[in-house]
C-alpha cells in the first residue's frame, strides 16, 4: 500500500491520522478539507486508499464514499459518530467500504487500515489473473477459429487443423493465434 488520501474539514483532524499513518509506511500521504476537493485529486492521482472522517463541508461523506467505490479501485474507511455507525453501515451494505465509530481508537483504525490494505492487494492480483484468463480464452476462441476456416476450406480434420496452425507458429516464432488470425483473415473473404 502506498498511497492515501484523508479527506476531513478540520487540519488537526487531518494531522492526527497523518500522525497514526505514518509508521505504516505509505509512500505518500494527502489530503483534502471537502468531497470536491477529494474527487478532484481522484482524477489526478492513483490513491490506494481513501479515509473520510465525516461530516466534510460539503456533503456527509457516505455520497463520496458510494461514488469513488464506483469510479475508482481504492479501499475506502469512513469515521463516523458512533450513534451514526448502524445507519451508514446500511446505506453501505453494498460496498467494500468499512466504517469506524469515533471516538476514534487507534489500534482498530490500524487493524482496519491493514485489512483494506490487504484485501485491495488480493483483488487486484485477482483481476489481473482474470484478465490473464480472459486473454487466454479469447487466444483459444481465434485459434478453434484459424482451425474451423481450414476444416472447412481445405478439408483438414481438427487435429490436422490444429497441428498446421501449431508447426506455422513454431515455424514462424509467432504466437498460434496470430497464425489463427492470418488464417481468419485469409479465407474470410472467400
Amino acid at each position: 500500500m502506498s498511497s492515501v488520501l484523508l479527506v476531513c474539514k478540520q487540519n488537526d483532524v487531518i494531522r492526527g491520522l497523518a500522525d497514526i499513518l505514518r509508521p505504516m509506511n505509505f509512500q505518500l500521504i494527502d489530503s483534502a478539507t471537502s468531497a470536491a476537493e477529494g474527487r478532484r485529486r481522484l482524477q489526478e492521482i492513483e490513491y490506494d486508499l481513501v479515509i473520510v472522517n465525516t461530516p466534510l463541508g460539503d456533503e456527509f461523506g457516505v455520497d463520496f464514499a458510494v461514488d469513488i467505490l464506483e469510479k475508482f479501485m481504492v479501499g475506502v474507511i469512513l469515521i463516523v459518530k458512533s450513534e451514526l455507525v448502524d445507519h451508514v453501515e446500511e446505506k453501505l451494505v453494498d460496498t467494500a467500504a468499512f466504517v469506524v465509530p469515533k471516538p476514534l481508537n487507534r489500534q482498530l483504525l490500524v487493524q482496519n487500515v491493514r485489512f483494506v490494505c490487504q484485501s485491495r492487494e488480493k483483488i487486484q492480483r485477482l483481476q489481473s489473473q482474470n484478465q490473464a484468463l480472459k486473454a487466454k480464452i479469447d487466444d483459444l476462441g481465434i485459434v478453434y477459429r484459424g482451425k474451423l476456416f481450414l476444416m472447412g476450406h481445405l478439408d483438414m480434420t481438427e487435429d490436422q487443423a490444429h497441428r498446421y496452425i501449431q508447426k506455422k507458429a513454431m515455424d514462424m516464432r509467432t504466437s498460434p493465434r496470430k497464425v489463427a488470425e492470418q488464417i481468419i483473415k485469409t479465407y474470410d473473404k472467400k
